[in-house]
């Protein structure tokens, strides 16, 4: 015969209440209660129905992500998906799941506002791409568990948590320092991208310090080079020591330059990029890497936004998850 929460009450001296409060976690029930209400759940083989559960608690058990799946996405953007990794490692065993819905800038606003009405999910976690002044007024005064992954690029009370990219830039700027090189060139995408800017301030802070600069290089567009600048940078009298990539796409593309021209690496030129993926690890030399743990940052997210469910007032602005350097041959 199956374990009831009867019996586990019974055999824990606890209400039934005090079970079903310690198994959902609440913060109402003191850390030692929901230890042992936990271990006799255990030692008994006692299993919640979810789907109970969720009745009871008036809830529908699904956490909602939402960001704009367009076309070559998983080229353009493979964090996306060690973020949803990431948040579904931590929602599994804590009865939710995970739905994902595409929504374009566009159609976001009023989706979102219908999803929050009508209490279609538990919680929302939606990337900053999709986010806009009107979406972030919304969220600002509605009374729903929500989080932005991602920082906002414009001035707004939400609730979000991101990458310290100005500490990567700084992390890759001070181990290059520590190297030995002092002439530096930054390769970026566009010249408004808000993510290279936020590496490019860290690189910056750290070379002030030096009383050095590093040279900047923008693209009209983060996957390809203007082909004639790189050139002639490369083939130019002194050269640079070592080429700063702000992603995979660029920094390839510097290989392939570097290579044409039959120069060494790292001994005539290095090459360091931010991002691991997708490309580092596959060229031949491997390129050095600053590399940020986005799976670390999706269980951040729905740690935080299950935490908000049974805390409605809690409120985050912050960064999470330190980058760190992955030394290949290229430097």
């Amino acid at each position: 015969m199956a374990v009831t929460i009867y019996d586990v009450a019974k055999e824990a001296g606890v209400s039934i209440a005090t079970v079903s409060k310690s198994l959902n976690n609440s913060y109402t029930i003191p850390e030692q209660t929901k230890a042992a209400v936990r271990e006799v759940a255990d030692r008994l083989g006692y299993r919640p129905n979810s789907r109970a559960k969720n009745f009871a608690r008036q809830a529908s058990g699904t956490v909602l992500f939402i960001t704009d799946f367009y076309q070559n996405i998983a080229f353009e953007n493979p964090h996306m998906f060690e973020i949803i990794s990431g948040i579904t490692t931590y929602l599994d065993g804590k009865d939710y799941s995970l739905t994902i819905k595409p929504l374009t800038q566009q159609a976001a606003p009023l989706y979102i506002l219908d999803i929050i009405q009508q209490r279609q999910a538990d919680a929302l976690i939606i990337h900053a791409y999709i986010l806009t002044s009107e979406l972030a007024a919304i969220l600002s005064r509605v009374d729903f568990p929500y989080l932005v992954i991602g920082k906002p690029e414009f001035r707004c009370n939400v609730c979000w948590i991101d990458v310290n990219h100005e500490q990567a830039g700084q992390i890759a700027a001070n181990y290059l320092l520590d190297k030995g090189y002092r002439k530096m060139v930054f390769v970026m995408g566009q010249e408004n991208d808000a993510l290279s800017q936020s590496r490019l301030r860290g690189i910056n802070q750290v070379m002030a310090e030096e009383d050095l600069t590093v040279e900047v290089i923008c693209n009209k567009s983060p996957y390809e080079l203007d082909e004639e600048v790189i050139s002639n940078l490369l083939i130019r009298n002194p050269r640079p020591e070592v080429l700063l990539c702000s992603n995979n796409h660029l920094a390839l593309h510097c290989l392939q330059h570097i290579r044409r021209l039959g120069l060494k690496i790292p001994e005539e030129i290095a090459l360091l990029t931010f991002d691991n993926y997708p490309f580092s690890m596959l060229t031949d030399p491997n390129i050095t890497a600053v590399e940020v743990d986005m799976h670390d940052m999706g269980i951040n997210a729905a740690r935080f936004v299950l935490q908000r469910i049974r805390k409605p007032n809690l409120q985050t602005q912050t960064y999470c998850t330190s980058p760190s350097i992955l030394e290949r041959e290229s430097t």
